[in-house]
C-alpha cells in the first residue's frame, strides 16, 4: 500500500498526515522504503497479530533506545526483560489471533522482536515508527 496527499489542480486537499494520523486502517501503514509500520505519537493504537505457525509467537516492542543485536544481549530473567527492555508485549497461540492495544510511545523508531528462545536470532524482528501527530487528529 502506498499512501499519498491527495491534491487537486496543484494544492493539497488532504495531507498524508491528514489521511494516516487518527484513523483507522484496514491495513498497516507502512513506509513504502523500509516496510516500517508506521502511527502517530500518543495514540491508542491496535494491532492485529496473527500466528500462522505451529509454535507459540511474541510481540515485543522495545522501549526507547533498546536496541538488541542478538538474543545473548537479552537479560536471563523475564522480570528483567519486562522491566528494562519491553514497552508492551503480548504472546499469540499457534494458529491463533490476538488484538494488542496500548498507547504508541514517543516520536522515534523502535526494534520489534519475537522473543521467545531461538527466534529473535532466526530473524524474526521488525520495526515501529512513531510520527508526529497532527493537531486535531
Amino acid at each position: 500500500i502506498t499512501a499519498r496527499p491527495i491534491i487537486d489542480a496543484g494544492e493539497i486537499i488532504a495531507s498524508l498526515g491528514m489521511r494516516v494520523l487518527g484513523r483507522t486502517a484496514a491495513t498497516d501503514v507502512t513506509d513504502p522504503v523500509s516496510g516500517t509500520v508506521i502511527v502517530p505519537a500518543g495514540e491508542e493504537i491496535s494491532i492485529e497479530i496473527t500466528n500462522d505457525g505451529s509454535v507459540l509467537h511474541e510481540w515485543v516492542l522495545m522501549q526507547p533506545g533498546v536496541n538488541i543485536e542478538s538474543e545473548a544481549d537479552l537479560p536471563d530473567t523475564e522480570e528483567e526483560l519486562l522491566a528494562e527492555f519491553v514497552y508492551v508485549e503480548d504472546e499469540v497461540e499457534a494458529g491463533a489471533n490476538k488484538t494488542l492495544t496500548f498507547t504508541a510511545p514517543d516520536v522515534g523508531t523502535y526494534q520489534v522482536i519475537c522473543a521467545i528462545e531461538s527466534h529473535f536470532d532466526a530473524g524474526m524482528e521488525g520495526s515501529l515508527t512513531v510520527v508526529e501527530a497532527e493537531a486535531g487528529s
